[in-house]
């Protein structure tokens, strides 16, 4: 037993000292500290006001990401480094009331106006519909024996199988062309998650952030909270709203391309992605307040990263092509990554895994936190990766939160195609993760940067040796993912 296990030992001890020999001999293992540091200081600095997607700070990031990959011979893709996704800004209407027998609703302080206006609807029948849904195949549907032509709709929030209030908000929009195509005047949606008011004023009031798909928005479409919607009991009410004030505000997701070098396997690409962009800054409080949430853990330590695996995978081109996208709009929902995929610059199909960085921080600096990794077909990969630096993979840490579907892995995986997140090390939510997230605090001061250097060299060497497959990483058997995978690779 004892020569048994003396052999198992020097054959483990043997693969690492082979491992670490050939991680020294790739550019990767030469990124340097003040590298990964500057990025990380000069994204997550005050200059950049939290990187707030449309803003002024936002596309500096965006400027200076394009810059670095142009630095490394990163190539652009069709032209230019940059996606440009119409995102438009919306506010409230001065002008808009829903009346009911003796009571008035008034905008802001009573409901928002999500899309539309400019109506003067006056006693119009109302008809309460559930979820107002009708599911792809018809197994569902809200309006069975519903007649709404002419009536004002008031429906439920989300749908029987949304759980997440980004997937519910996100069918929103689908909802209300349902109601339009039965006839409906307007939709009043309720949100029914304990929620203050306040906050459903500041996510979706003035300043909301939507994407223009020149399609017609002049369905209106109303958001009330669950006290205003007991307020909703007549039989007909009356609407009168102005138009949504809506500005451009465009922001660009950042699009670089490093060629394979294997001619069989360049026209497929694994895609390293991160998101750039934070959420803003508030009113100061006073003189020295610290009002600007600057995202260093959130996400300029990733970014830090992609940036890392971009100069390197430069310097020594992997056999398949490496995609790289800084995202915007991950903030507002996934945005710029829901765009890209559903605008790609290069063909979904023939991109075979996407590593993506996100993170809220960080409280055990001897390990990376990889979510979804055991699910998508590199674990070997990501694992070997890790350990060079001297660094254990914990898988999903904390399964409860769904960390998997609430990233911009997640629209690449929907599609079908392998994409777990790689993240900073922690072993759950804890307080002094908390601290930091989305606050003012998480800027770059006390950063431990030597971990955010390992962090960056095992990032770019996992992109490195999943790119080396020869065959592609596939979802597990029996993954909820693994049928799309099956679709879009035609297995």
């Amino acid at each position: 037993m004892k020569k048994m296990l003396l052999v198992a030992f020097l054959l483990t001890a043997t693969a690492l000292i082979s491992n670490a020999q050939k991680f020294k001999k790739l550019p990767e293992s030469k990124i340097e500290q003040s590298f990964v540091e500057k990025h990380i200081r000069f994204l997550a600095s005050d200059a950049l006001l939290g990187r707030n997607t449309g803003e002024q700070g936002n596309n500096a990031a965006a400027a200076y990401i394009a810059e670095e990959f142009r630095s490394y011979g990163v190539l652009p893709v069709n032209g230019s480094y940059f996606q440009k996704i119409p995102f438009v800004k919306y506010d409230q209407p001065q002008n808009a009331k829903i009346t009911v027998g003796d009571s008035t609703l008034f905008v802001n302080s009573d409901f928002l106006l999500l899309n539309g206006g400019g109506v003067n609807i006056s006693s119009a029948p109302v008809a309460r519909v559930g979820y107002g849904w009708i599911s792809e195949d018809g197994s569902y549907n809200d309006y069975e024996n519903q007649e709404v032509t002419g009536k004002v709709v008031i429906t439920q929030i989300g749908t029987p199988d949304t759980k997440s209030f980004r997937e519910m908000m996100s069918v929103s929009a689908q909802k209300a062309a349902i109601a339009k195509e039965k006839g409906a005047l307007a939709m009043i949606e309720v949100f029914t998650i304990p929620a203050p008011w306040e906050l459903l004023v500041s996510n979706f009031g003035d300043g909301r952030l939507e994407i223009n798909t020149n399609e017609s928005d002049s369905f209106t479409r109303i958001l009330v909270n669950t006290a205003t919607a007991k307020r909703l009991v007549n039989e007909t009410l009356s609407i009168q709203s102005d138009e949504l004030s809506k500005r451009p505000t465009p922001s660009s997701n950042v699009v670089g391309l490093i060629k394979g070098t294997d001619p069989d396997l360049r026209p497929t690409y694994v895609a390293l992605t991160a998101h750039y962009d934070h959420v803003g800054y508030r009113e100061p409080d006073g003189e020295g307040d610290d009002y600007i949430f600057n995202g260093a853990r959130d996400n300029a330590i990733g970014v830090a990263g992609l940036l890392s695996a971009a100069k390197s995978l430069a310097q020594k081109p992997p056999k398949r092509s490496i995609l790289l996208i800084g995202f915007t709009g991950e903030e507002l929902g996934l945005k710029g990554s829901k765009f890209y995929v559903e605008n790609p610059l290069l063909p979904v199909k023939q991109t075979v895994f996407n590593l993506n960085i996100d993170g809220a921080g960080y409280n055990d600096t001897s390990i990376i936190s990889g979510i979804g990794v055991q699910r998508t077909g590199a674990e070997a990969e990501i694992t070997k990766a890790v350990e060079a630096l001297g660094l254990k993979l914990l898988n999903d840490p904390s399964p409860e939160l769904g960390l998997f579907d609430r990233s911009d892995n997640v629209s690449f995986a929907a599609l079908g195609v392998p994409a777990p997140s790689f993240s900073p090390g922690f072993t759950a939510f804890s307080e002094d993760m908390m601290q930091y997230y989305h606050k003012e605090a998480d800027n770059a001061e006390g950063l431990d940067f030597a971990y955010c250097t390992k962090f960056a060299k095992s990032y770019a060497y996992a992109a490195r040796l999943v790119a080396n497959k020869t065959t592609a990483p596939q979802w597990i058997e029996g993954d909820k993912y693994e049928e799309a995978g099956e679709k879009l690779y035609q297995h």
